[in-house]
């Protein structure tokens, strides 16, 4: 039985706001888990860009074909760097490999990735679906995650090379 009070709001025309008249709420961002995603993707971009400062580029051997890391562009508190990962010739058959622009930001330690594949920016918060470039609200958060099983994988399987110069000789180490 319905309270005289409720009747009358519901006549007046007011929004029921019970859980059963709520409209599905959106996205919301787990803000301490994408922070936790960046800071621990900054460590490991530290551990494979040693020299960052000078240095423009760096390559790993993996287990199915290599990674190279370059620097884009670089500013004071900040360095933007591509990663491209080049399958073995049996191993291009199921997925290309995505390449991955990184931005650094030194005075938070933290990196994001900013464009997958050249397009960005990624995904959202208020972006409905389905949208022109089709993508999800949660796309950057799952590009982060990305990046950091894919730098995992190559901090645990990859060799670097380098170039050793002896007598004036360049000898390249892979």
């Amino acid at each position: 039985m319905a309270l005289p009070t409720e009747i009358g709001e519901k006549a007046r025309g007011r929004v029921d706001l019970s859980r059963k008249g709520r409209q599905k709420s959106g996205y919301r961002v787990d803000l301490p888990s994408y922070h936790a995603d960046c800071d621990a993707n900054y460590l490991r971009l530290c551990k494979l860009l040693p020299e960052l400062a000078s240095r423009r580029r760096w390559r790993y051997q993996m287990p199915h074909g290599a990674l190279e890391l370059a620097v884009v562009e670089r500013s004071r508190y900040t360095t933007e760097v591509r990663l491209s990962a080049e399958a073995a010739d049996g191993e291009r058959r199921w997925l290309a490999p995505p390449q991955i622009t990184v931005r650094l930001y030194h005075d938070a330690r933290m990196a994001e990735v900013v464009a997958v594949d050249g397009r960005g920016p990624l995904g959202g918060v208020d972006q409905a679906y389905p949208n022109p470039r089709m993508q999800r609200a949660d796309e950057r958060q799952q590009a982060n995650r990305f990046l950091g099983e894919w730098l995992g994988h190559c901090l645990a399987n990859g060799r670097a090379e380098f170039e050793l110069i002896l007598d004036g000789r360049r000898i390249g180490i892979r």
